[in-house]
């Protein structure tokens, strides 16, 4: 076959990968067939690459080729295992408890350092929750008086002690000692959980042998890669395909596992383990193995009943994936470890490959190092002979991985977001794994920081790897850049490296975006809720529906548009409670092509009671969490949204707070200046407080200070007003645009702007662009 037909077969298969990309997770009955090509096809890779493609030639050459090939074969086994998992998910659903069975229920809030705020929203949360026989604590490991007082004020529990010994785990069983409560729920302090958390997990405690019930984990706040890359629209959170996808896979086998919140245990089956193990780190791995080795079952409720905070800032996420990593390692090599009594097969290699994945780094190193070892030092750790070879075997293989991958992970991941992900923090995971043996005895428990304490002030320390990387990815890729351009010798050693270089690059280039701080403007987390409102103020209402709401302020739509006071009254009226009214502030103001105005409001003279009722708004409805976790769409549309988030990262666009809603129009004024002629100019887009003006070419700018212009509303209708400049900008044609703020406004002024602005027959088209 000559390499034209190759080539021809290759982008047929590519373009194939393409399409289906878009349709896979649509057809589940193709699973096991994608899989089973994509394991064949990925076997005959690997032949080739033992066969064919090793370096023999040195021994610095051979330990450099070895090494990427037992990276490879790492990926392979995890790839392997992910499929076993993956293919299969249990769907659970309980009978909701009542009559006879009706079990008392201590709910457990951890906390150490996180803020009041953060906590009083996991306790009203708490407390919302549909059960009758529930008792909740807060258990301090802080020893915090404003903790003890926030307890007194909303009625709760509040447990601590005099010292910290066995961290969260030693937390917990000081808990299990001081209460009795039949079944046992924990809390991080930042996660909430939804109104029917107890009614939809306790049933399963009918069954004797069940000891634990986990539910998935939502994030109401982006993760930090949606956040630093603006791809929240259409990325699944980064922690999705665990909650999703491995663990329902697990509980197939009777091995998902305890994640440290929104779960709910029988007292009698820790009691059986002597509580929360205390030797480890990661005590939620480490009691559910203790469990299962003593023949307990577990449940996973593949469903969001609860939302917690993600990691805010680079720093964040590296100590939480460290902890994660060294807690892993210290319970396989507990005593017992993987070699506990009682295990089954499916145990033992789902507990494995838990410690298996945190070796990740190594492998992730060497891809991002490989290419430089060519490039850089002229060692060759990939012997392909021609670009024939390459087609023949490796693209193959690309391309049904990513139609597979995308396909088991139900559209959750791709490959690319592994590779951002893993390579992001390789090197330090990478180090975590091999100083453990060093330090297995002297691992502290570190809090991952949440809200306010997740700030970035350690964040460029731990990306000092990343630079180095970077440094060297660039240096190599110029090195190939120019041996291709002739200047060298270039083959298609060089064009594979090199290219291996860039797109190295690229995902590295992803990981220095996750140490951009932005500003965090909001001091209460806001969440997308849909709720029918009415604005009411003098004897006016006007009905309007909610885009967001916060325990401060409430994004709002109305249609038709209309006038807005700066105070005004908002009743709330969701749809499983009584309507709630606020006091509000208008903050903002604006209209969309298509006339609907969108307001901004901050809730003023707030009390407690309007509190709670926010907060349950916000986290407590049944289904507050359900849907999608990210969206299907093809490999192009995909890249192009990629791209756009990108540029939208390094455009500075100019951001502005309008009190007012703002329409395009085409009217004629006049500004009058009383040692000249009057200045006859054209007003763009006007709004009740300002409005964007046109001046001719070489006229100059009115005082900034005050003038007076006169609006020529028709041939009889006109409103003088006074001005001032706000900005001055130069338009395409060369002309000044201006933008001027209305002073002095009287009620009769005011009156006619908006009987001109509002009325359904004179109204001006609504503005979506531009504004001064």
């Amino acid at each position: 076959m000559s390499l034209l037909v190759k080539m021809m077969l290759v982008a047929v298969l590519l373009a194939a990968t393409v399409g289906l990309s878009r349709w896979v997770p649509r057809h589940p009955r193709w699973r096991i067939m994608v899989i089973i090509l994509n394991l064949a096809i990925t076997t005959r890779y690997m032949w080739w690459r033992a066969t064919e493609t090793l370096n023999w030639d040195s021994p610095a050459g051979m330990a450099a080729s070895l090494t990427l090939y037992l990276a490879e074969v790492y990926g392979f086994l995890v790839v392997i295992h992910h499929y076993v998992i993956a293919t299969r998910a249990s769907r659970r659903h309980a009978e909701p408890p009542g009559g006879d069975f009706l079990p008392s229920v201590d709910v457990f809030v951890t906390t150490f350092n996180e803020s009041p705020d953060i906590l009083y929203r996991t306790l009203v949360g708490c407390q919302a929750m549909d059960y009758a026989d529930k008792t909740i604590h807060v258990l301090d490991d802080g020893n915090r008086p404003e903790i003890a007082d926030l307890c007194h004020r909303l009625g709760v529990g509040y447990i601590t002690r005099d010292d910290n010994i066995g961290a969260k785990a030693g937390n917990l069983n000081n808990g299990l000692a001081r209460t009795t409560a039949d079944l046992v729920v924990t809390f991080d302090a930042d996660h909430v959980p939804v109104r029917t958390f107890l009614t939809e997990t306790v049933g399963f405690f009918r069954a004797e042998k069940v000891a634990q019930v986990q539910t998935a984990h939502h994030f109401y706040n982006p993760d930090l890669f949606q956040d630093r890359l603006h791809i929240r629209s259409y990325i699944a959170n980064e922690q999705d395909l665990f909650y999703h996808v491995v663990q329902p896979g697990r509980d197939v086998y009777n091995s998902s596992f305890y994640c440290g919140s929104g779960a709910v245990f029988r007292r009698r089956a820790l009691a059986e383990i002597h509580g929360f193990p205390t030797s480890t780190i990661t005590e939620d791995l480490h009691t559910s193995m203790l469990l299962h080795a003593r023949g307990w079952e577990s449940v996973y409720v593949n469903k969001d009943l609860s939302a917690g905070l993600a990691p805010e800032s680079y720093m964040a996420y590296v100590t939480q994936r460290q902890r994660w990593g060294r807690g892993t390692l210290q319970v396989m090599l507990a005593r017992g470890g993987l070699f506990l009594r009682g295990l089954s097969f499916m145990q033992r290699l789902n507990y494995f490959s838990t410690l298996w994945y945190w070796f990740y780094g190594f492998p992730r190193v060497v891809y991002l190092m490989s290419p430089l070892l060519f490039l850089l030092l002229g060692l060759q750790p990939l012997v392909v002979r021609n670009l024939e070879d390459l087609l023949t075997y490796y693209l193959p293989h690309l391309a049904v991985s990513i139609v597979a991958f995308q396909l088991v992970n139900r559209g959750m991941r791709r490959i690319f977001w592994s590779d951002v992900y893993e390579s992001c923090i390789s090197v330090q995971v990478a180090l975590t794994a091999l100083f453990f043996p060093f330090q297995a005895r002297k691992v502290d428990f570190k809090v991952t920081p949440k809200g306010n304490a997740a700030d970035g002030a350690g964040s460029a320390r731990l990306a000092f790897p990343l630079t180095i990387l970077a440094a060297l990815l660039i240096a190599g890729f110029l090195v190939g850049l120019t041996r291709l351009a002739g200047l060298g010798a270039g083959d298609s050693g060089t064009l594979i490296n090199t290219i291996w270089a860039a797109y190295n690059l690229v995902v590295l280039g992803m990981g220095f975006l996750l140490l951009r701080e932005r500003p965090r403007r909001r001091t209460a987390p806001r969440l997308p809720r849909r709720i029918s409102s009415q604005l009411s103020w003098n004897g006016t209402r006007v009905e309007a529906r909610t885009l967001d709401l916060s325990e401060t302020g409430a994004s709002l739509q109305l249609n038709p548009a209309c006038s807005l006071p700066d105070h005004l009254d908002v009743t709330l009226a969701p749809a499983d409670g009584p309507p709630l009214t606020l006091r509000g502030r208008l903050v903002r103001c604006d209209v969309d092509e298509k006339g609907t105005l969108s307001a901004a409001l901050d809730f003023v003279e707030r009390d407690d009671v309007q509190h709670r009722r926010l907060v349950e708004m916000m986290f407590s409805a049944p289904d507050s969490w359900q849907g999608p976790h990210g969206r299907t769409m093809g490999a192009p549309e995909h890249l192009m949204r990629i791209l756009r988030s990108l540029a939208a990262i390094f455009a500075h666009e100019r951001r502005l707070r309008r009190l007012a809603p703002r329409y395009r129009c085409e009217l004629a004024a006049t500004i009058q200046r009383p040692d000249d002629d009057d200045l006859k100019v054209r007003v763009l887009d006007i709004s009740e407080r300002g409005a964007a003006l046109r001046l001719p070419r070489h006229t100059p700018v009115p005082s900034p200070e005050r003038f007076v212009i006169c609006l020529r509303w028709n041939d009889s209708e006109r409103t003088t007003l006074t001005a001032r400049v706000r900005d001055v900008r130069r338009g395409a044609g060369g002309e000044r645009l201006l933008g001027v703020v209305f002073m002095d406004v009287n009620r009769q002024q005011r009156e006619d702007l908006r009987k001109q602005l509002y009325s359904p027959r004179q109204q001006p088209e609504p503005l979506a662009g531009h504004l001064t």
